[in-house]
């Protein structure tokens, strides 16, 4: 279809409000022919809006719409079942042999709607990144859809390695080092978000080929560059520091006005424009949209809890006449760090340069890397402090902070309870295999492969820590 039959198609599937705007009209054609249309509309507020997603062929692929609360019905259904059954009418009106080939898995409620989902199931597992989901608000409405088929179902193998082969691999392989974490509810089973003093499992990913009967991991991951790491020396001006308002942090000018604010949960987005900027042309591309928010802003997230900037980043290029050297940046950086991370110097290392890595005297910006630790030496996994210096104005263009107040570390214990070999018993009491499809990523068509990956033997979900305090055993949460 052309764009215009795709946007009819479009606009046939759901109505439109009159108050919304188009936003996205996105058409891309691949050099085999597939490709998709995307098509977005929203209110003033930009609070409510719809997104349809087509294939080039006029079908259905993703749709997403939200209409803030109340919705557009005054009818509320109770019954699961009613809904289930809206759920699959509107599968059938687009997909008429879909449940031919699909299998009802699981229903989840969440906050506003209840989730169907619905996969194609190969020997009894479902294909990862297939089948449909569709969410049913309590009134009826479809709120969201998406369908992906697979391209090629895979072939059932005839034979497959012993899990005890692999967990004997696994225990000449495996290896074990101490780590600080965040730990979220929503990703791990455990009782309250925070930092943890860990056991990190080296590899951190366990997942076998399981046709192939000598041990052989699914994804040959990279050796680990092995990174050195520069002690930072104490600020010369030890008294106390001026705490800065957000946009003295920044450097957000006068001639700027906040164009957008979005609460993003724990943290607020915050967005600035010259409120002189004007756009040159109307486009509805997604370039077009792109360029509409991003151009010329500066973005930022603030921390609720702490009222902090987090991070930052300048899309508005700065110019100047400075010319500054790497290691003149660098002061400019660690003297940005006095003022947002408190003892600083205790608690990150710079990330030096790699022997041989090319020196650019004519580069307009320096970024600078800062691993985290605990003040003893045990890193905080995940989590790297970036600051980026524009060489020409000595300002901070770009700045990644932690994601938690880095004081915390203070209250972390220092030694764990735990030795590496209590853990390493607990693992192993817990360690079984389970099969799953994945997605096969070495070959350049899009296909499957069986493997073994590495599960809790109970929740049956990743192991991903042992907790150096406690021994106790934190796996993933089931999705």
């Amino acid at each position: 279809m052309l764009k215009e039959e795709l946007r009819k198609r479009a606009l046939s599937i759901v109505e439109i409000p009159a108050n919304f705007q188009p936003i996205i009209e996105e058409y891309a054609e691949g050099e085999n022919g597939e490709g998709q249309a995307m098509f977005s509309w929203a209110n003033e507020k930009r609070d409510k809006g719809v997104i349809i997603n087509l294939d080039l062929s006029g079908n259905l692929t993703s749709l997403t719409i939200d209409m803030g609360a109340g919705g557009n019905s005054n009818t509320v259904l109770s019954d699961v079942e009613e809904r289930k059954e809206r759920a699959e009418q509107f599968l059938l009106s687009h997909y008429p042999d879909a449940l031919n080939d699909l299998t009802f898995s699981e229903m989840r409620k969440l906050d506003h709607a209840y989730r169907f989902n619905y996969e194609l199931v190969v020997m009894d597992l479902p294909l990862k990144s297939t089948g449909c989901i569709i969410d049913v608000d309590h009134m009826g409405n479809i709120v969201k859809f998406s369908y992906k088929v697979a391209n090629q179902i895979p072939e059932i193998p005839t034979t497959l390695i012993s899990k005890e082969k692999l967990i004997e691999h696994v225990k000449n392989k495996l290896n074990f080092q101490q780590a600080i974490t965040n730990l979220y509810t929503i990703n791990h089973n455990v009782a309250d978000d925070g930092l943890s003093l860990v056991y990190e499992l080296e590899p951190s990913s366990m997942k076998f080929k399981a046709d192939v009967l000598t041990p052989t991991l699914s994804i040959i991951h990279d050796e680990d560059i092995q990174e050195t790491y520069v002690l930072l020396p104490a600020p010369l001006n030890t008294a106390t520091q001026k705490v800065l308002a957000i946009k003295e942090v920044i450097g957000i000018p006068d001639e700027f006005e906040v164009i957008r604010e979005v609460d993003m949960g724990e943290e607020i987005g915050i967005v600035w424009r010259d409120r002189n900027w004007k756009l040159e042309e109307q486009d509805l591309s997604f370039e077009g949209f792109l360029k509409r928010h991003t151009e010329d802003t500066v973005k930022a997230f603030i921390s609720k809890k702490t009222g902090k900037v987090r991070s930052f980043v300048w899309f508005n290029e700065r110019s100047g006449d400075l010319r500054l050297t790497r290691e003149e940046c660098l002061q400019h950086a660690t003297r940005f760090l006095e003022g947002v991370i408190p003892n600083y110097h205790k608690y990150l290392q710079l990330v030096a340069r790699e022997n041989g890595e090319e020196v650019n005297d004519t580069r307009k910006k320096e970024t600078f890397s800062f691993r985290i630790h605990n003040g003893n030496g045990i890193p905080v996994q995940l989590e790297k402090v970036v600051v980026t210096v524009n060489c020409e104005t000595g300002q901070i263009d770009h700045y990644s902070g932690p994601s938690f107040d880095i004081e915390q570390l203070s209250q972390i214990p220092a030694e764990p309870a735990i030795s590496k070999e209590e853990a390493r018993d607990i693992f192993f009491n817990h360690l079984d295999f389970e099969l799953a499809w994945n997605k096969n990523y070495s070959g350049e068509t899009e296909s499957y492969i069986l493997v073994y990956q590495a599960c809790d033997r109970y929740p049956r979900t990743p192991i991903k820590y042992i907790d150096a305090m406690t021994g106790v055993v934190i796996s993933a949460k089931e999705k």
